[in-house]
């Protein structure tokens, strides 16, 4: 009993134990907005979809990995903007899956487009205990093992602003801060684990040097009450319309270089690699994310190429 609430606490801060990390963090975000602000669905004038896989500390065993799908439309109207979004996140025994819909209105704000957006989700974790091996000696054999499953909803609220060349957005997060409550035995353990309130900051601008150059810089900043800010800053060069090139530094983690080639106007796929600053870059192979985007035309206002974000 003791030790299987020693692993379930473990777990619970494993998942929660940095403020931007409770929820998976893709490194190619400004390639997909709408995964850190629900006020963005609809901005792309089109239908779009966008896919991302990440494996973390590859040679690591029960290293994360993480899986996101989205699609989004504006209206016919152009005034609203929805969505749907799936998420699967695992580390260890730990498996978090997530399904969440989008709505986002917008309003004409001087050169762009002011969106208000709300995603609503629901959440299932579930812990195998059966991948866990307890090694210190004593027998737990009467350790309950198999699989726990729960839900939680969360709420988000989100503003996005945009023009063709700047935009700016921020996210509140699990505003209801759904508690992760653990049955074990059949005692309610109670580790006041919940989905902290986050504020997830974004903003860029596109700067066009020439007809073959762009300069993209962006950021984002995440932040918790009582907790350091999780900070990306990115910079990233449009070459002859078609190929991204960039790299990412991330406050104490490290940097991140990526990649984007536009195919067509209508699809697009990334890569990106991390380069760890810490002892654990020298024990795996690195964290690797490859993403693949598509636009299909809805309306005879088009897509926008080149398209900065």
């Amino acid at each position: 009993m003791k030790v299987k609430t020693y692993i379930i606490g473990l777990l619970c801060l494993l998942s929660l134990q940095v403020a931007a990390q409770q929820d998976p963090q893709f490194n190619q975000y400004f390639f997909n907005p709408l995964g850190v602000n629900p006020a963005y669905a609809g901005s792309r004038a089109a239908m779009s979809a966008v896919a991302i896989h990440r494996s973390q500390w590859v040679g690591f065993d029960g290293a994360p990995s993480s899986e996101s799908f989205a699609i989004h439309s504006p209206t016919a109207s152009k005034k609203m903007g929805l969505g749907l979004q799936v998420l699967n996140d695992r580390i260890g025994p730990k498996n978090t899956t997530s399904i969440s819909g989008i709505y986002a209105y917008k309003i004409r704000l001087g050169r762009g487009k002011l969106g208000f957006g709300l995603r609503a989700s629901i959440y299932n974790y579930a812990f195998d205990w059966d991948d866990i091996e307890y090694k210190d000696g004593t027998n737990f054999s009467s350790i309950e093992r198999g699989k726990e499953t729960y839900f939680t909803p969360s709420f988000d609220f989100g503003m996005y602003y945009s023009d063709q060349r700047n935009y700016v957005g921020v996210e509140i997060t699990h505003l209801n801060e759904g508690r992760l409550g653990i049955q074990a035995d059949n005692v309610n353990l109670d580790f006041a684990s919940r989905q902290r309130v986050q504020a997830i900051l974004t903003g860029g601008r596109a700067f066009v040097i020439n007809r073959k150059i762009t300069f993209k810089p962006s950021i984002l900043v995440k932040t918790i009450s009582n907790q350091p800010a999780f900070i990306d800053l990115n910079a990233s060069f449009l070459l002859k319309e078609k190929l991204w090139l960039g790299a990412s530094y991330r406050r104490g983690y490290g940097a991140v270089a990526i990649v984007e080639y536009n195919v067509t106007k209508s699809l697009r796929v990334g890569y990106s690699l991390d380069f760890a600053f810490t002892s654990l870059n020298a024990q795996n192979a690195g964290a690797h994310e490859i993403f693949i985007g598509y636009d299909l035309k809805l309306f005879r206002s088009g897509i926008i190429s080149p398209r900065y974000f």
